[in-house]
């Protein structure tokens, strides 16, 4: 057996629940386990008044196919002001800002909390006050 000794140091806390800006870092096509293709959005936050919630990394999975698709449909409209209405690369999303709702998971079978935190919704910066 090996012994590790792990060191905590740079680990941040999670981002808490709230309202954040976000910056598109990547997009990396996946496949869920049950099958169907979905992407996996890498954001991070910025323009924050509290310091320690810039620079924070949000990741935000969305369906390719089927009903949960819409949310695919949502983040394209929130990050370049259009529908989107075929094929596209994920890079033209890298370096696109929006608006990010970070709300406290929930299990959907059971309605018991996750303690994590789930992406609520995606849309333009514009709407932010």
């Amino acid at each position: 057996m090996a012994l590790v000794k792990p060191n905590f140091d740079e680990i941040q806390d999670d981002v808490a629940p709230g309202t954040y800006k976000g910056l598109i870092k990547a997009g990396t096509i996946k496949q869920w386990p049950n099958g169907g293709d979905y992407v996996n959005w890498e954001l991070e936050t910025f323009g924050e008044s509290n310091p320690k919630n810039n620079g924070r990394r949000i990741f935000y999975k969305t369906s390719t196919s089927g009903k949960g698709a819409f949310l695919l449909q949502r983040l394209y409209k929130a990050a370049t002001g259009q529908a989107l209405t075929g094929s596209f690369d994920t890079e033209q999303l890298v370096g696109k800002k929006v608006e990010v709702e970070i709300v406290d998971g929930v299990n959907r079978s059971t309605g018991v909390p996750t303690g994590y935190t789930d992406v609520k919704t995606v849309r333009p910066v514009a709407t932010m006050n």
